[in-house]
């Protein structure tokens, strides 16, 4: 069967979710290169990290933008742009001379990211009726757990039988393959576009009110939380939020319409999505501080044991989006986030002698909790603004998890260090790894008590989330059914400012 002869939802559905694939990929694959880069620059790690966290940063600080820029300008032309520009830095990438330039080229593919991952659940959920709203966005859940799966083990196996510049090049053909999707199988609605246009002003003072905060959170314990470094980040980060709030009160069109906050669903949804990743992130940083510095495993098998929790997603987030377009419980994303304090309390229990298939069922436990979580609250988000702003909130979920992984990262990393030097009877502690055992694995369990109580913040806050109104399946009696390759009357609606629309939730 052609791919042309598909309903225009899953030739979209293909395209995206291949893209999702690859970006999620990306992040996942440069960790695990690392080490390879400190030898091979003969550079310390706190410089090499620097290739993963400019991407973060970068990333994170343009993808508000890079979503408001889809919905004025097409959703399909931003993202399409963005995986030339991410093929672009792929390319430099793969023929860096120093640390520096890779760092450098590292940002030219984060600022392509930036394009993709702010447009394609917007993309995905025009495609979509309302009512598979959440099993369309469990689809591209899955695809996520899948990228973040494959990222480290193909990274090993590209690192194991050829040099760090494969991780690059290797990926070229992919990046054209997911070019020539987009610009195949996608279509970009004119009449979904609001009048104005991209908010100059705004997206700078945004770039560096998220740069640098995250900057400061992740550097903070390294650089000292009362250095002049980390205290010039924090003065910068209050000065741009207070213009960046100036600028979007006073435009016509902002880069983030600050009146979605006004709606119950859309700013409970996201701010339980960054407390629930303040908690998962945990998992992330301290497992493989647990299972190699504690339990002596190797990489290969830290990689198999932590490809557990995004197994769960791959596996369950389509179903937990299929039940909630079928029952819209209003409490699914609660028990979702529940779940996952119950994994990471579990974790909290680990020891010495622990063997691998009960770690892997403490992970397997905030696996499930995540994707139970993820489906039915991206749908929330995505079906609470106006279509014309689909492209703001796709970006904010994007933002969110960032936002909340790059905090959760820095709290159990200071967690974990203060409570093992204590333990450990030491009073400055420059590299975690250079604690004993015993004083790791104890502040491992408490930071992930701590993670645990983040994420039940996450569960207080989603359960204040107001019941939503979603469409029943099937026409009402005597209308008939739209076909999926014809626009619907909301599709086709003119667009309409953001201060007029009444949302379910309103504050």
């Amino acid at each position: 069967m052609s791919l042309t002869k598909l309903p225009y939802k899953w030739r979209a559905m293909l395209a995206v979710s291949f893209g999702t694939f690859m970006a999620t990929m990306d992040f996942s694959i440069i960790n695990v290169a690392l080490p390879t880069l400190s030898d091979e620059f003969d550079r310390p790690p706190d410089v090499v990290v620097w290739a993963s966290l400019t991407a973060s940063l970068v990333s994170t600080g343009l993808t508000l933008t890079a979503g408001r820029s889809g919905d004025l300008f097409g959703r399909k032309r931003i993202y399409m742009v963005g995986w030339i520009v991410f093929g672009v830095g792929l390319v430099l990438a793969s023929i860096a001379q120093s640390i520096e330039m890779l760092i450098a080229f590292r940002a030219i593919q984060a600022v392509g990211l930036a394009g993709a991952l702010g447009t394609g659940n917007a993309i995905i959920t025009q495609a979509f009726p309302d009512e598979e709203r959440g099993k369309a966005l469990g689809l591209v859940g899955s695809v996520v757990g899948a990228g973040l799966m494959t990222g480290p083990i193909v990274g090993g196996i590209l690192l194991g039988f050829g040099d760090w510049r494969a991780l690059f090049w290797m990926r070229i053909p992919i990046v054209l393959i997911a070019f020539a999707l987009a610009a195949w199988l996608i279509r970009d609605p004119e009449e979904e576009r609001p009048a104005g246009k991209l908010d100059i002003p705004g997206a700078i003072t945004l770039f560096a009110f998220l740069a640098s905060a995250l900057l400061a959170v992740n550097r903070g314990q390294s650089w000292g939380w009362m250095s002049p470094q980390i205290l010039g980040l924090v003065a910068l980060s209050v000065t741009s939020l207070v213009a960046f709030i100036r600028i979007e009160t006073r435009t016509a069109s902002p880069v983030l319409a600050l009146d979605l906050f006004k709606k119950r669903t859309f700013s409970i949804s996201v701010g339980s999505l960054i407390l629930s990743f303040l908690g998962q992130a945990a998992s992330i940083f301290l497992m493989p501080f647990y299972l190699i510095e504690v339990r002596d495993y190797s990489t290969v098998q830290t990689g198999l044991i932590l490809a557990t929790v995004p197994a769960m997603m791959l596996l369950f987030s389509t179903y937990s989006g299929q039940i909630s377009d079928r029952y819209n419980f209003r409490y699914q994303t609660t028990i979702g986030i529940t779940v996952v304090a119950l994994g990471l309390l579990a974790l909290s229990t680990v020891d010495a002698d622990t063997t691998a298939p009960w770690i892997m069922a403490r992970l397997a436990i905030g696996g499930i909790g995540a994707a139970i979580f993820m489906s039915p609250n991206s749908s929330d988000v995505m079906g609470s603004v106006p279509r014309q702003m689909l492209g703001t909130a796709a970006a904010s979920l994007a933002t969110g998890r960032n936002v909340g992984s790059s905090v959760g990262l820095a709290i159990s990393g200071a967690v974990l260090v203060f409570v093992a030097a204590n333990s450990a009877g030491i009073d400055s502690v420059e590299n975690a790894r250079d604690l004993p055992p015993d004083a790791l694995l104890d502040g491992i369990r408490v930071a992930f008590r701590v993670a645990a109580g983040l994420s039940l913040l996450g569960a207080i806050a989603s359960s204040l989330r107001p019941p939503t109104q979603r469409p029943t399946f099937g026409p009402p009696a005597g209308r008939p059914a739209v076909r999926p390759e014809e626009p619907s009357a909301r599709e086709t609606a003119p667009a309409r400012n953001v201060a007029g629309v009444s949302g379910d939730g309103a504050a």
